[in-house]
């Protein structure tokens, strides 16, 4: 199927209209009309709402998003990966977003401390996202977590699936808890369903945050508590553990994977310098805690 309508269908969804979308994708607003109608033709099932305004995707539409996305960015990475074949000095460095905050200015500080005239291309996903990208080659190297998707590469570092909230505010007694949840698809609110229900606790979703980023805004923002990983909370943020009630959620192994679809010599040393660098840290950080 031509990538194209799926680019299509994604600028609608995101500027809410043909027009906007017309002007983000260089084209006509009949032509984007077109466009649509023929994905829905070819998929069988209405995607968008006509008749709102803003426009509004159907519930078959919205299942779409996640897929078309990946689609379109596995092939735009796929032809970025040709394009960049003659230039070695580039390395792409994949972190997933729960991570971010904790290791992402490392990562690129340690880069240029090695390669200072080298040059670092970031992606953030999350792991089963990066492991994709590993897999076509147009991720060098990730850190992603070990059970979210297949995983072969060392350890990096390891961390904790916690209850996070706010620090202004003591919400871990507020009944019902207020909790940010991702969507269905997400399995780490979980362990948190299971532990309350076993406490007896109620709780009532306050925000559906579809990043990491979001659910550390909405803590900080004193509305609710995430399970999020310790590692990389945030000012404003305290860890709710068994003092106040709550279990660990989970103890993560964080693995840096590798692909293998270009071969360097600055990929290799890479790999190994980030590996010494954090497994450093990690040591000293179980040391302090223990």
């Amino acid at each position: 199927m031509d990538t194209e309508l799926y680019r299509t269908f994604l600028a609608i969804a995101d500027s809410g209209g043909f027009t906007a979308a017309a002007q983000i994708v260089g084209r006509t607003q009949s032509a984007v009309s077109q466009q649509v109608r023929r994905l829905e033709e070819l998929l069988g099932q209405p995607l968008i709402d006509r008749s709102a305004t803003p426009v509004t995707l159907t519930e078959y539409g919205k299942a779409l998003l996640r897929p078309a996305r990946e689609i379109v960015d596995m092939h735009d990475e796929t032809m970025a990966l040709f394009r960049r074949k003659a230039f070695e000095g580039i390395v792409v460095v994949g972190v997933a977003d729960a991570y971010v905050n904790r290791i992402l200015k490392d990562v690129m500080t340690e880069f240029a401390k090695l390669l200072p005239q080298g040059t670092i291309s970031i992606v953030i996903d999350d792991s089963l996202g990066l492991s994709r990208r590993i897999a076509n080659g147009s991720v060098d190297l990730a850190f992603v977590t070990e059970g979210n998707c297949p995983t072969r590469g060392p350890v990096a570092f390891t961390d904790r699936l916690v209850v996070v909230g706010p620090a202004a505010v003591d919400l871990s007694k507020v009944d019902p808890l207020p909790v940010a949840v991702w969507d269905e698809r997400n399995q780490d609110e979980l362990p948190l369903v299971a532990a309350l229900e076993a406490m007896n606790r109620r709780y009532r979703p306050v925000c559906v945050c579809r990043s990491v980023f979001a659910q550390h805004q909405a803590v900080t923002a004193n509305l609710c508590v995430a399970v999020l990983v310790e590692g990389s909370m945030v000012a404003g943020e305290r860890a709710y553990l068994e003092a106040d009630g709550f279990p660990v959620m989970n103890h993560l192994t964080i693995r840096l994977e590798r692909s293998y679809a270009k071969r360097s010599h600055v990929i290799d040393q890479l790999e190994k310098h980030y590996l010494d660098f954090f497994g450093r840290q990690d040591a000293d950080r179980s040391a302090k805690e223990t």
